[in-house]
């Protein structure tokens, strides 16, 4: 198992986006132009990293997929929600490793025409720890 981080995780949504809705846009951050209906958008908007016990650390970064609807939305927004959650519960890194998401809320926003899902995606590290080599023992045997 490689070291998964933040990026990797985006990375892993972004990818399953792409095989999973191959005709539609995978747009990652803020653009300011070119978004069109059935496009996403993929944003990192929380990333939690807390210290566990000894060594340990858990890292929870929230990853907010945005799927803007066509203007008639609302049939597709639940056939798009629903993929949605069969897509992104598991997701594999660019580095084979496979993350779970412990959690998934999905909204629709009808100002914005937007869909959110927003998907948590925890997971323990280590820290890099370097071990302490002993002085070479001599032993003097008499006798």
């Amino acid at each position: 198992m490689s070291e998964i981080n933040f990026n990797s995780i985006y990375d892993g949504v972004s990818l399953a986006l792409h095989a999973a809705f191959p005709d539609c846009q995978v747009h990652g951050g803020a653009v300011r132009q070119g978004l069109k209906p059935g496009d996403f958008n993929v944003i990192m908007p929380t990333l939690n990293h807390s210290k566990e016990v000894g060594q340990r650390f858990k890292r929870t970064p929230v990853v907010d997929v945005i799927y803007y609807l066509p203007r008639d939305g609302g049939t597709e927004a639940l056939r798009v929600a629903h993929k949605l959650t069969q897509v992104l519960q598991s997701i594999t890194t660019p580095q084979g490793d496979v993350v779970h998401a412990a959690a998934c809320e999905i909204s629709t926003d009808d100002n914005t025409g937007t869909l959110h899902a927003m998907l948590q995606y925890p997971h323990f590290g280590r820290y890099p720890q370097e071990l302490e080599t002993m002085e070479s023992l001599k032993v003097i045997e008499e006798g």
